[in-house]
């Protein structure tokens, strides 16, 4: 009798985990199959494997890929790297024919797009001369490129400084403009490298300053330069 209890007591228990693995669901529509692993909230959560019109086995959560895993598309590329919401983020390798032919690709993917064997940072200040910080903030979508200058707080363009002298810029494309509202470039593209000349007292009023500024911005967008000095 003990016995018969003990095997109804463990026909329920792998009922109730056939039962709980079936609701558990997987987001991404391409793996909404079968799914075996671990499940939180009814949602694919932590190591798995899922299985619909593709395949892939590795980390979920709250029902999409994310952490570290092996994704195999049914046209046979296969991606094994990092992940974030159902999208390739992060490190990674694809594997892939191209003309009948075995080939990788290695590097970084950001959303799902490939960015290149290392991701670049948005943008590098690669030298500064008389010049107490340099701030790089990109405030749109549009391809511009302008400056600000800042002396005790207060923030200027150029035409507006009574500081500033003989300012000389150079970028590596769009149009230069330098007025009232405006000092800078527009219509650039990316990555732009820009230079930047001027003269400027130093903090007591007792002798001119010669600043430089050397800097390069990777990511497309509307950017606004603040030049401390």
């Amino acid at each position: 009798m003990k016995k018969l209890i003990a095997i109804i007591v463990g026909i329920s228990l792998f009922s109730a985990a056939l039962s709980a693995q079936s609701s558990c669901k997987v987001l991404l529509p391409a793996l909404a199959g079968s799914y075996n692993g671990e499940c939180k909230k009814g949602l694919a959560d932590g190591r798995g494997e899922a299985t619909g019109m593709d395949q892939y086995n590795g980390e979920f959560k709250k029902g999409f890929p994310d952490g570290v895993g092996t994704y195999l598309w049914q046209t046979g590329e296969i991606y094994t790297g990092e992940w974030k919401k159902g999208l390739r983020h992060g490190k990674g390798e694809l594997s892939f024919k191209y003309l009948d032919r075995d080939s990788v690709l290695s590097g970084v993917w950001k959303d799902d797009k490939y960015m290149g064997e290392r991701l670049l940072q948005p943008y590098v200040i690669e030298y500064r001369n008389s010049i107490g910080r340099v701030s790089c903030i990109k405030v749109g979508d549009r391809p511009y490129v302008r400056y600000k200058f800042s002396r005790g707080g207060e923030e200027s363009d150029s035409r507006t400084s009574e500081n500033i002298r003989d300012l000389l810029m150079q970028g590596s494309s769009g149009s230069e403009k330098a007025g009232t509202g405006f000092t800078g470039f527009e219509q650039v593209t990316f990555p732009f490298q820009g230079k930047l000349t001027f003269k400027a007292p130093n903090a007591l009023m007792t002798a001119t300053l010669n600043c430089e500024l050397r800097f390069t911005i990777n990511e497309p967008g509307s950017w606004v330069v603040t030049i401390y000095y």
